[in-house]
């Protein structure tokens, strides 16, 4: 008779193998879960090889499991480095013991101990011992005490003995398992923080843009809160791809997928520098918003030009790396048009315009930092239309640079007008420096 069962209620041995594999690729995917893994495996094979050590370290198998630990760090080159360091401290400070121990009869005294700590503490100075400094006291103390509690010279050095031979035992096997068992790469993680970086970059410039869009005085420092959050991100990034970087040192599976990560240190150094100058954007733009003092300022007219350069320079950090050669022709053309709108209030004293003129300079080297090739700026051609006959149009310079736009016919192009980072030079243009009558 045939099996008229729903086909749901048989269970599906395929589907439950996928869901299993897919959850431990969650957790394997956990730097932490995994450590714990291989910390745990690491210090029970130490364990169970401790007592089959030859010769006296077979009577301490508990110091083999400390060096498993003390090896386990989440990178191969680290683990090594730790691991060489902390045997080296521990020789120095069983060393140090073993002098102490020697030069003093019976039980150690108090004395011995004083002597120890204090000469421990001086050795543990050493920069050149690294992770290791922290274990000069822990194994002077440790065997002067423990050691020292013997009756003999010999047993102590018997435990001096057993007691680093039992840490390498551990930091081998550490090592070993670290290398052998899903040895991580961060490369990946990296890569997401850098992209929530720029994301983050982006936010803060359209932010600074809202505040421009505001009524002034401002009221809240929510947005300049999240603005200063910024170095603390941007060294977090930086750690996350030195990180990474560390992590295919002496790593085998980097041999399976081969990458130079001079592209995510290249984008952290411009993101760096568009961190900068947007901070400063962002402390100009407190000042001018709660009208703190009157040595920087800016006219009304100005505001609206100012965010939408604003919001335009958002576009290119957001879209760098993409398709983003329109949102740079577009950044540029709005931050040349904030330089014209200043022009035009070049007759205000210097302190009416000055931050809009720190502004514009601090987005022009945004762009630069972001395109340091400046090749995306507008040329004056391309709103210029067709030029007159006979008549002097729109020049550029020889590096792409925007010349006069009211350039006369039959003489050479003046070096006036604004370009997409500031002014350029005009000799015969009034300065808003000079004396006024």
């Amino acid at each position: 008779m045939p099996d008229r069962r729903p086909s749901g209620s048989r269970p599906d041995v395929r589907a439950d193998v996928r869901t299993a594999s897919r959850w431990a690729r969650v957790l394997l995917g956990q730097p932490r879960l995994l450590l714990a893994v291989k910390a745990a495996l690491a210090a029970a094979l130490a364990y169970w090889l401790a007592p089959h050590v030859p010769g006296v370290a077979a009577e301490y198998p508990y110091y083999a499991p400390l060096g498993a630990v003390i090896a386990m760090y989440p990178t191969i080159k680290a683990s090594l480095r730790q691991g060489v360091q902390t045997l080296l401290g521990l020789v120095v400070g069983i060393v140090l013991a073993t002098v102490v121990f020697s030069l003093q009869e019976g039980q150690p005294g108090v004395l011995a101990v004083a002597a120890v700590v204090g000469v421990g503490t001086l050795l543990a100075g050493i920069r050149r011992l690294g992770a290791g400094r922290d274990w000069v006291l822990t194994a002077g103390l440790f065997v002067l005490l423990l050691g020292g509690s013997a009756t003999t010279e010999g047993d102590q050095a018997d435990y001096s003995t057993g007691y680093v031979i039992q840490v390498a035992v551990g930091v081998v096997v550490g090592l070993t398992v670290n290398y052998l068992l899903v040895p991580p790469l961060y490369a990946g993680r990296a890569d997401e923080r850098l992209r929530s970086l720029q994301a983050s970059l982006a936010d803060r410039t359209d932010d600074v843009a809202a505040v421009f869009e505001a009524r002034w005085p401002l009221e809240g420092d929510d947005w300049e809160r999240r603005v200063a959050e910024l170095p603390g991100t941007l060294r977090r990034v930086r750690d996350a791809v030195q990180y990474a970087d560390e992590s295919r040192r002496l790593n085998p599976r980097w041999k399976l997928r081969r990458r130079d990560l001079g592209q995510e240190y290249a984008d952290l150094v411009v993101f760096e520098r568009v961190g900068f100058h947007l901070q400063d954007m962002a402390e100009v733009s407190g000042i001018l918003g709660r009208r703190i003092g009157r040595q920087i300022g800016i006219v009304e007219e100005l505001a609206p030009v100012v965010a939408r350069a604003a919001h335009a320079v958002a576009e290119v950090v957001r879209l760098r790396g993409g398709d983003d050669i329109d949102a740079f022709v577009e950044a540029r053309r709005r931050v040349a048009d904030l330089w014209e709108a200043i022009d035009e209030h070049r007759h205000l004293p210097t302190t009416d315009t000055s931050g809009g003129v720190s502004i514009a300079v601090s987005m022009g080297r945004i762009i630069a930092a972001l395109d340091p090739d400046d090749t995306t700026a507008p040329r004056p051609d391309d709103d210029a239309g067709e030029a007159d006959e006979g008549g002097g149009g729109a020049g550029s310079d020889a590096e792409g640079g925007t010349g006069p736009a009211d350039g006369r016919a039959g003489e050479e192009p003046t070096e006036g007008g604004t370009d997409s980072t500031g002014p350029v030079d005009d000799p015969t243009a009034p300065r808003d420096t000079e004396p006024r009558r």
